[in-house]
């Protein structure tokens, strides 16, 4: 009588095989789920960067629908829009594009010279290596290199077409995720318990308003320092203004160090134009780097992401060794996102605990 009671339980307290079996399940399961992730890691890139794109353009497509446009005529319309203003860009930039770029490259070996006639030690470099003469080969040579080396048309070709199908697939997806955009947030907020949606939907707009913030205010700072870039170094008689300005844009799209990296490209050809050109070039730039890190990129991360230098920063790091130049520009407003939600979320149920 004295043995009573269940004897089928795990003794001292051991799990059973069936504890095991599934512990092992869900193990494996995770293994496949994060070896699948990582097989359509490219693919899934492309759908992020898509994804963020219509959220950036989200409020835009708000706006033309408040003048009693459907949804999709207002899609159609910002799309028309990107297109001709992007084909409009192209086609006015790419001819003097192209001739400032080919005058360039055909003068680097004139730079050459000119700095070996302005730095000895250079000068004893050019003289037992001849490195002026072996770059004025390379670059008369470069035509006939290119012409007459099939494998590297042929990797170019491939480049050129991985390049295009996914900005392709990007534009596909994009404009998919901009009509659906709503479904999918209304789709995303039924998973969760009828009480939490209205929750939810409010929490995704806060996300979805920072994200296109961030987005949209990087742009207009990359239009302005290639705008002012242009003007200034026109203005001072920089030779190739036009690639460099293209260039200083696009390096400003980098958070943080982007002003700093675009700025060396110039600095470098202007001093080869002249010391009093180079100096002024120096100058305007550290100017502008002030005014853009203490008035321009404040208002923007004040406005658009509300998080600090050291989390932009370090954001960026982060984004930038994951997934490189595409991470590096969308681990911000990610960042803004973790923390509109911890401020909402989080931080309010460990005052009510």
């Amino acid at each position: 009588m004295g043995q009573g009671g269940d004897t089928r339980g795990p003794a001292n307290g051991n799990p059973s095989s069936a504890t095991v079996a599934r512990i092992v399940l869900v193990v494996l399961g995770v293994l496949v789920l994060a070896y699948g992730v990582y097989l359509a890691r490219q693919v899934l890139v492309l759908v992020v960067v898509a994804l963020f794109l219509a959220i950036g353009l989200d409020p835009v497509v708000r706006a033309l629908q408040r003048f009693r446009l459907p949804r999709g005529a207002a899609v159609a319309a910002v799309f028309v829009g990107a297109l001709l203003f992007i084909a409009g860009f192209v086609a006015s930039v790419t001819p003097p594009l192209v001739r400032q770029t080919v005058r360039l490259a055909e003068q680097i070996p004139d730079f050459a010279e000119q700095l070996s006639d302005r730095s000895g030690r250079f000068a004893d470099l050019d003289r037992r290596y001849d490195v002026s003469e072996r770059l004025r080969s390379a670059v008369d040579d470069l035509p006939g290199l290119v012409a007459g080396s099939a494998g590297s048309v042929l990797g170019v070709a491939r480049s050129v077409g991985r390049a295009f199908f996914s900005i392709l697939t990007v534009t596909v997806l994009t404009i998919y995720f901009m009509l659906d955009l709503p479904k999918l947030i209304q789709g995303g907020a039924r998973l969760l318990a009828r009480s939490r949606r209205e929750r939810t939907q409010s929490l995704a707009d806060i996300v979805f308003k920072r994200i296109s913030g961030y987005m949209i205010g990087q742009v207009g700072v990359s239009l302005f320092a290639g705008v002012t870039s242009f003007i200034v170094l026109s203005v001072l008689g920089v030779p190739y203004s036009l690639p460099l300005a293209m260039w200083v844009s696009l390096a400003a799209l980098i958070p943080m160090v982007g002003a700093t990296l675009g700025a060396i490209a110039p600095v470098i050809v202007a001093f080869f134009d002249g010391t009093g050109t180079g100096i002024a070039t120096v100058i305007f730039f550290l100017l502008y780097q002030q005014f853009e890190n203490y008035v321009v990129q404040p208002r923007v991360m004040r406005q658009a992401v509300d998080i600090s230098a050291a989390a932009v920063l370090l954001a960026a790091l982060v984004g930038g060794t994951l997934l490189g130049f595409v991470g590096a520009l969308l681990a911000i407003p990610m960042a803004a996102s973790i923390k509109a939600i911890t401020q909402e979320v989080w931080l309010p149920r460990q005052d009510a605990a």
